[in-house]
């Protein structure tokens, strides 16, 4: 440390708030915030097929449907689009 008040604290939003309400910061500082990070959903491919047959069942065409659900999952619209190749015609 080469700074008088220079000082290192890490912990969440929520427990930074209630440190600094009760201690005040002295001289300078930096907040450093860390970036959003997804959470992590696993998904069968029986739920992808599900998705898609609501889709396919409102008339939706494969293609846009496939499209759809990749987006909305966030996965390969490749993966998705032969999945819905392997559903059966309704």
């Amino acid at each position: 440390l080469t700074k008088r008040y220079e000082t290192f604290w890490r912990g969440s939003l929520e427990a930074a708030i209630a440190h600094f309400t009760t201690t005040e910061p002295r001289g300078e500082f930096t907040l450093v915030v860390a970036g959003y990070v997804p959470e992590v959903v696993e998904l069968s491919e029986t739920d992808v097929r599900e998705a898609l047959l609501v889709l396919l069942r409102e008339g939706m065409p494969r293609s846009q449907a496939s499209r759809q659900v990749a987006k909305t999952l966030n996965l390969s619209r490749r993966d998705v689009y032969q999945l819905a190749l392997e559903l059966p015609d309704e």
